[in-house]
């Protein structure tokens, strides 16, 4: 290791920076505690904000805390990433909101949108009135943009990966709010995915309403179509684009 230390002082290589996560929890309007946690790193009040928000059976931490969030941090965005009560143990960690809901409280996936609006309120009262940049995994992808629907004046952008469109969403599912979006948007799909008649139908949707859409060669289901270790490939040519529309959607 010290070798890689000397290296690093003298410019040759770069270390990771550890990622810094502080704990939060909030309410959701029917009663539901909220975990989450906040990764700011250093920087400043003023960094633009990313709502992530995480695929069926998932978690914040599992899904985004080492694999996604050091990223978004390098390129200089803080990030919020929540349980939502529709999850569980994927990609590690384990889901606080799940585990914590009162017996009998719906906890379908349509039923997790009061989750996204007690997060995005949260956002508010701790961040100012500066909009944020919601970002959704699989159900979630079909919320944000309920989200955005509901919230113009808040959010920024939108982006959805693997959007999901089946019978458990058919009351929630992102066509169904895209009249009312105002937000730049941005939707990617693995190729894998891209071979059902569903999958090419919704993309081409998103294409009638203006939004920016991809196909991810390569890719998994979900934000983990980004992420090297899942995939097993060098993911470098699908993180570039999210940059790009990032960094746009935050003006």
């Amino acid at each position: 290791m010290w070798i890689f230390k000397i290296l690093a002082a003298l410019g040759a290589i770069s270390l990771p920076a550890a990622v810094v996560a502080e704990a939060i929890t909030t309410e959701t309007a029917d009663g539901v505690t909220l975990y989450g946690e906040t990764y700011f790193a250093d920087l400043p009040d003023s960094a633009p904000l990313i709502l992530l928000f995480h695929q069926g059976g998932s978690n914040g931490r599992g899904e985004y805390g080492d694999a996604i969030v050091p990223w978004l941090n390098e390129n200089g965005f803080r990030a919020i990433a929540w349980d939502q009560r529709a999850g569980g143990e994927t990609y590690g960690s384990h889901n606080r909101t799940a585990e914590g809901i009162a017996e009998g409280t719906p906890d379908g996936y349509c039923h997790a949108y009061p989750d996204l609006e007690a997060a995005l309120s949260y956002a508010r009262s701790h961040d100012g009135e500066r909009k944020v940049i919601v970002w959704g995994s699989s159900y979630s992808a079909a919320l944000v943009f309920q989200l955005a629907a509901k919230n113009p004046d808040m959010i920024s952008g939108v982006i959805g990966f693997s959007p999901a469109s089946g019978g458990p969403l058919a009351e929630c599912r992102a066509r169904n709010y895209l009249k009312d979006v105002k937000a730049s948007a941005f939707i990617l799909r693995p190729a894998s995915e891209m071979t059902r008649d569903s999958s090419q139908e919704q993309m081409a949707v998103f294409k009638d309403f203006g939004a920016e859409t991809a196909v991810i060669e390569h890719g998994v289901h979900g934000s983990s179509m980004l992420v090297d270790s899942r995939t097993g490939h060098d993911m470098a040519d699908a993180r570039k684009p999210v940059l790009d529309w990032l960094k746009a959607a935050q003006r």
